[in-house]
């Protein structure tokens, strides 16, 4: 029979699961691969190999089992960090150069996962759930600081609500004794800034001539005169906390009377503040009175030691009276009470979401002072820019795990997900959470690509989006992996990143080491799978701003010898060009770019008695062992341009040859070869192709030019004849390529000949 050409024009559809074999109907089928090893799937449509990671140094500690965590620290659009968490240390990153800053953290290598970031030009907060929140400062490119964050106005839980446990302080200011009446004080409260509010009787103060003593005011206040009498009379005030008797005092309001006045006026005030009168009368009896109303009074007093369960002495911050409270508050976050799960910026606030003592729960800083939680008061009414606490209550308790601040603030829990939304703005009068899906996140962070959010599903091994939707008006996604099952079924996500430039390629590793890539372009409905391997196990990823690209790097744990090395790693760059040296196509690779040709080449303990490549001023060589540190081109040959590294391969493969419903009906069951493969590429050399791995050839270029050292990419149409053997019902075809070339795929066209 005539052969039948069809062509797969694009590989958008990504690696597809096993269970997705036999849907011939589906658009992303006559589009994807039943395997995508080592490649990356271009959203326009090609497939390429993957590129090479370019060594960039070892971690601070190796061979001890301990994890490391990447995170970016993105400073400028043009001058970012990578950061290299590991156990109780940070150490500074930038080009894939150690700048030689290390820092001491609390997080022990097991809270690593923990961690979760949000950053405001050069401070970044630092959440864990377990330890007080840390704030990382960059001051210049070799000095940074990493410390405990200090709030202004810490945020407080509710009221007290055991009416019968009171506590009393012994002074208003400075050093002073705080006595409950029941035993609510242990040692893990020192360092703890505790509420009181007391409620401060009316009292006023009088003179006739001269100075009176003074009353705290802490809202109304009122001024009256009586007698006949020429002078005058000043409302003075003083607003420090720490009041001294001779300190500067500031004239209110003055009166004055020639034997014809006597004034009665009141007013508030906006923060607590010392006033008194002064008289200066010249003839005449004067009585001047200043009073202040009734007020509930808020102090706070930070504990620096505890003497029993009902003892305890700290520092008070301008308490109301020595009276006994029953409303006190103690801090919201604190070792009893646990410290903030995650962080983000959402209308000029820094906003924490959850806590062991309250997970369900949002606080939200003053408005445009983002280490200030308190809250003012005007006429008895929460003023707007005050600090905001909100619940997001559901019939199951589900804990926040993350937030994401895009137009509106997305708070994912354990079980569902909730936005609040920023199309007006939030007060703490106005904030209203709203329930969208009911999914929940793990605790890996979620990936904001453009105006949608990507998520890992706390229940079964699935990645979904979520976006805003106009027809529901509310917040809906989709399963990506809902065609590639077999890459993340029975499978864990340890971490994530996102590389916008250039292919908005999403990036996930695997607990086992496999890193899943995902090209994402929801708006050109392209979200196409691969999955990478490498010589050892991929830990973590992280993607650095780096101009107009974006730069990937990995912890790869690898073996060295007979130990144990996590390496950091960045993936090169994408590159435009027809001469294979410009190419880095191997993994843990060393980049030498010498003044004078040399024949021995040192500086590969990365590398120690690994098996390598070397491809060398346009030559690859046959592989060569690396010992002592080194390798010697064979022959006294000499190189400028060299680049070593661990091979590593790529495999393509087609699912079910269909074309759909012919005269005689479907192609599907039917006997059928593979004849000839018609590869459209672009830059590529090398590889073999075949119908299955058992029947492989090599894909012959020009003979003339094979490891001559010449230029030997090809941009074209290559034509393969197939082995005769790969008779099948399947009509799949297999690609592998091994060697350090790259090979961009844009189409192939099989001719298929039935056989009954």
């Amino acid at each position: 029979m005539e052969p039948y050409y069809a062509i797969q024009p694009a590989f958008t559809g990504g690696e597809l699961s096993e269970d997705v074999s036999n849907r011939v109907d589906l658009d992303k089928y006559q589009l994807g691969l039943k395997q995508a090893q080592n490649a990356i799937i271009r959203p326009y449509g090609s497939v390429h190999k993957r590129p090479g990671l370019i060594y960039c140094g070892k971690t601070k500690y190796v061979g001890d089992g301990k994890i490391v965590r990447l995170q970016e620290f993105d400073f400028l659009t043009d001058l970012s960090y990578l950061l290299e968490f590991g156990d109780k240390y940070l150490r500074i990153w930038r080009d894939g150069i150690y700048l030689g800053v290390e820092l001491a953290t609390p997080f022990a290598s097991g809270d690593l996962s923990r961690l979760r970031f949000t950053q405001s030009v050069d401070v970044m907060y630092i959440c864990s759930g377990i330890y007080p929140v840390q704030k990382l400062s960059r001051y210049a490119e070799d000095d940074w600081e990493l410390t405990e964050a200090e709030w202004e106005t810490p945020p407080f839980c509710d009221v007290n609500k055991d009416t019968a446990c009171t506590i009393q302080p012994s002074g208003k200011t400075g050093t002073v004794t705080l006595t409950a009446s029941k035993g609510i004080f242990s040692s893990d409260n020192i360092g703890d800034t505790i509420k009181l509010d007391q409620y401060v009787d009316g009292r006023s103060v009088e003179t006739t001539n001269g100075t009176s003593s003074e009353i705290l005011v802490g809202k109304t206040w009122k001024v009256i005169t009586h007698g006949t009498w020429t002078g005058t009379v000043q409302v003075q005030y003083c607003g420090e906390k720490n009041h001294l008797p001779n300190q500067d005092w500031k004239t209110l309001r003055t009166y004055t009377s020639s034997d014809d006045y006597n004034p009665s006026e009141s007013g508030d005030v906006e923060e607590y503040t010392y006033m008194r009168i002064h008289a200066s009368i010249s003839s005449g009896t004067c009585k001047a009175n200043l009073s202040s109303y009734p007020y509930t009074h808020t102090g706070y007093v930070k504990i620096r030691s505890v003497n029993s369960t009902t003892t305890a002495v700290g520092t008070a911050d301008w308490l109301g009276s020595t009276d006994a409270t029953e409303d006190w508050y103690w801090p919201a976050w604190s070792k009893t009470n646990g410290y903030p799960y995650c962080a983000t910026f959402f209308q000029d606030r820094l906003v924490f979401g959850g806590s062991p003592g309250e997970p369900q729960r949002v606080w939200m800083s003053r408005s445009g002072d983002y280490e200030d939680f308190s809250i003012d008061k005007e006429s008895g009414t929460v003023t707007d820019d005050s600090a905001v606490t909100a619940d997001l209550l559901s019939r199951k308790a589900c804990a926040i795990n993350h937030m994401d601040a895009g137009n509106d603030l997305i708070v994912f829990t354990e079980g569902n997900s909730w936005t609040i939304s920023g199309s007006e703005t939030v007060t703490p009068s106005s904030i209203t959470p709203r329930n969208q899906e009911n999914y929940g996140v793990s605790d890996i962070a979620p990936l904001r690509v453009g105006n949608r959010v990507v998520y890992i599903q706390r229940r079964g091994s699935v990645v979904r989006d979520t976006g805003y939707d106009y027809n529901t008006d509310s917040y809906v996604g989709t399963d990506l992996t809902l065609l590639s099952k077999d890459l993340i079924n029975g499978q864990t996500i340890v971490d994530d990143a996102f590389a916008q430039e250039p292919d908005s390629l999403l990036y996930f590793v695997r607990a086992d080491g496999v890193m899943l890539v995902l090209t994402y372009v929801m708006d050109q409905k392209v979200y196409a799978w691969s999955h990478l391997v490498t010589d050892g196990i991929f830990e973590s990823v992280a993607s650095v701003n780096c101009g107009n690209r974006d730069d990937v790097y990995v912890v790869v744990r690898r073996t060295i010898g007979t130990q144990q090395v996590r390496c950091i790693e960045r993936f090169d760059r994408d590159r435009v060009s027809d001469n294979q040296q410009d190419y880095i196509m191997l993994d843990s690779a060393v980049i030498y770019d010498l003044d004078q040709a040399a024949s021995v080449i040192t500086g590969l303990e990365n590398l120690e008695g690994k098996t390598v490549r070397v491809l060398a001023d346009q030559y690859l060589y046959d592989p060569m062992t690396v010992q002592g540190g080194k390798i010697t081109l064979p022959d006294g040959v000499s190189a400028k341009r060299l680049v070593i590294g661990l091979p590593y391969t790529m495999i393509l493969e087609q699912p079910n040859w269909d074309v759909g419903n012919m005269q005689s009906g479907t192609v599907q069951g039917r006997n059928k070869t593979v004849t000839k493969a018609i590869l459209r590429l672009k830059n590529s050399f090398g590889g073999w192709i075949g119908p299955d791995a058992d029947h492989l050839q090599e894909i012959i270029y020009d003979p003339q030019r094979m490891e001559t050292g010449e230029k030997v990419l090809t941009t074209g149409d290559r034509t393969v004849t197939l082995h005769e053997k790969g008779v099948n019902t399947e009509g799949r075809t297999y690609i592998y390529h091994e060697t350090p070339y790259p090979f961009t795929l844009s189409a192939i066209i099989r001719a298929v000949t039935f056989l009954g």
